[in-house]
């Protein structure tokens, strides 16, 4: 048998680690190539989207501002607050060493201060990128930072400038004691914290739509442990349960919700925030990092909210739904995120085709970023789980999947395999585990370069809990199934040919039915005496050691793929002697209607034939 990526064991559900965890934050020595302003004073020049730039050494404490931001719907609302002062390079320097300051405001309105009978939110999360205004309308920045978990009305705001460079700033900072000083005296509130704080974002809200956060985020941790070399993508942010993807057209506006997202429809990752500034097909949001990574791709969307939760662990906007795609993300810097509105991202479609008795139907996942498409897959074969049985605990499914993907040298290929899979209590964590393995195996092999282009999945499913163990073999005698023992010794003919079945009986909680795999033994022709048969049942250790020696090239890798465990088949090793002298043996498998536990059961039959003369 060929080599097989080594996989680990205890799975019930499979991951790919969140790029999060190992944010590669590219440096930034010179403002990009963009539509925004050359003039210092101004954001934006263009007719009807002129922007003046607030000159951040004329503002004075205590100067009233405004700030937009969404929280119902797609409509912003004005906020009123004012400026408290600034936080001396509390955001660091830059790549030529010039430091960096945060200005402070004190955010005013209802839903941020709570009214009688209802709870404070402070500043919440999906509000950063909220632009301030001072009171000639010039854009001061965005609301991007905090101070606490608790219900806060004060906010950091990254300086407008910073922001229109897609500078180079931190995602988070520890202030000395000092800073800490200053922003309680600035807010002229005490802080919890005795001898410093912490900068944090505000976090844009997470959306997963189709599944949980949680699930997907344990899907992408659990991959990259399995899988050497695999790294994934997910959305960062506050995780938020996700409606149903209505894919209305929502706007992109100043001040309204701007959603960023490495996949769409059947599964969606998104993470809201909101709208700082545009310049012509330029956006600008956020005012802190997304995942910190242009590498990765990503499309915008436009959002709507629900409302605001006001939380003591940390208010956050309730997202009712993602949007068209409207463009694709340009660039996720620490000022913030930049999309060009117009073209979206390229994405491949993860489509999966589901069965149950008589209904079928079909559902599609586009995904732009690489790292992200095993965890997408496996989340919507979850969820078609819990869709087709509505069921979340038992189930079973017989799932082939293929994938296409291009090799270095641009050549096209595919990768087919099946399985079954079974589970009294978690079908949804295990259906989509092969297909996942297997997109993540080719995307961090050692020996090329593969782009996935599309992943597709065929899955019967059925709402019984059907698994069995391997407990013997049956050969047909006159019409009637006899019980053969392991090692018998049957009389047979060269060239004859005899009719088995083995017997699958039912695991303990499963369909209390007995099934049969049938198989045809057929002696040679060339057989000097006796011709030998071992069946083998698979074993719980073979889904996850590799076998024979690591592979040499591409080739070799691609073939331990293609030789994909099968949870529903037993092997039929045969050899023997035969009369010209020569020792011969063939291998091939039975395959069951039922997962088999694997308990790694064999039997042995042993064919006698006349001597000859």
């Amino acid at each position: 048998m060929s080599y097989r990526p080594a996989r680990k064991s205890g799975v019930a559900r499979v991951a790919v680690a969140t790029a999060a965890a190992t944010v590669l934050i590219a440096s930034l020595t010179a403002a990009p190539a963009n539509a925004v302003s050359s003039d210092p004073n101004l954001f934006c020049d263009l007719p009807g989207q002129r922007l003046a730039i607030s000159p951040i050494s004329g503002l004075k404490e205590g100067e009233p501002v405004t700030w937009r931001s969404t929280v119902k719907g797609t409509k912003p609302t004005t906020f009123t607050g004012e400026y408290i002062g600034k936080l001396d390079n509390a955001l660091g320097t830059d790549a030529a060493g010039k430091p960096r300051d945060l200005l402070l405001v004190k955010l005013d309105g209802d839903i941020v201060n709570g009214t009688s009978g209802s709870l404070a939110a402070g500043v919440w999360a999906g509000a950063s990128g909220s632009p301030v205004y001072d009171a000639d309308g010039a854009l001061l920045g965005a609301v991007s930072y905090g101070f606490s978990s608790l219900p806060d009305n004060v906010a950091g705001v990254t300086p407008a400038a910073y922001m229109k460079a897609i500078g180079a700033l931190p995602a988070s900072k520890t202030l000395s004691p000092s800073q800490t000083q200053t922003v309680e005296r600035m807010a002229d509130e005490k802080s919890t914290a005795r001898r410093s704080s912490t900068l944090r974002r505000i976090e844009p809200v997470r959306v997963t739509i189709g599944t949980s956060a949680s699930d997907l985020d344990d899907a992408t941790d659990r991959l990259s442990e399995r899988i050497p070399g695999f790294r994934g993508a997910a959305a960062s942010g506050l995780a938020v349960p996700g409606g149903e993807n209505r894919a209305a057209d929502y706007p992109i506006v100043v001040g309204g919700n701007i959603a960023m997202s490495y996949g769409y429809g059947a599964v969606t990752e998104a993470s809201v925030g909101t709208v700082t500034a545009i310049c012509g097909t330029e956006v600008f949001a956020y005012g802190h990092p997304g995942s910190g990574n242009s590498a990765l791709s990503a499309s915008i969307h436009g959002a709507s909210a629900a409302r605001i939760v006001p939380d003591s662990a940390g208010s956050y906007k309730m997202v009712s739904a993602i949007g068209r795609v409207k463009g694709k993300l340009l660039d996720d810097r620490t000022a913030g995120i930049r999309g060009k509105l117009g073209v979206p991202a390229p994405t491949i479609e993860i489509r999966t085709t589901s069965a149950y008795g008589t209904l079928k139907n079909t559902t599609v996942t586009k995904v732009s970023e690489p790292g992200f498409i095993p965890g997408a897959a496996y989340a919507q074969m979850g969820n078609e789980a819990v869709r087709m049985l509505d069921n979340v605990q038992k189930g079973s499914a017989r799932v082939e999947w293929t994938i296409t993907y291009q090799r270095a040298n641009g050549a096209t290929a595919t990768l087919k395999n099946v399985n079954r899979y079974a589970s009294p209590s978690e079908l949804p964590y295990y259906v989509g585990d092969g297909v996942a393995n297997d997109v993540a195996a080719l995307q961090s092999n050692p020996f090329e370069d593969v782009r996935i282009l599309s992943v597709n999945v065929l899955t019967r499913f059925e709402a019984d809990y059907r698994a069995a163990a391997f407990s013997g073999v049956q050969m047909l005698k006159s019409g009637k199934w006899v019980t053969v023992d392991s090692g018998s010794v049957l009389k047979a003919a060269r060239g004859g040919s005899y009719s088995f079945r083995t017997v699958l009986a039912p695991a303990p909680g499963a369909k209390k039915v007995t099934e049969y795999a049938p198989f045809t033994v057929t002696v040679p022709k060339d057989v000097r005496s006796t011709y030998q048969v071992e069946l083998s049942a698979p074993d719980a250790d073979d889904e996850f050691g590799g076998e024979g020696p690591d592979p040499r090239s591409f080739a070799q890798f691609v073939a331990g793929l293609d030789d994909n465990y099968r949870s529903d088949v037993i092997t039929r090793n045969m050899w023997y002697t035969s009369t010209a002298g020569p020792r011969k043996a063939g291998e091939a498998t039975i395959v069951a209607p039922t997962v088999l536990i694997g308990n790694g059961a064999s039997v042995f039959l042993r064919f006698e034939v006349p001597a000859t003369r």
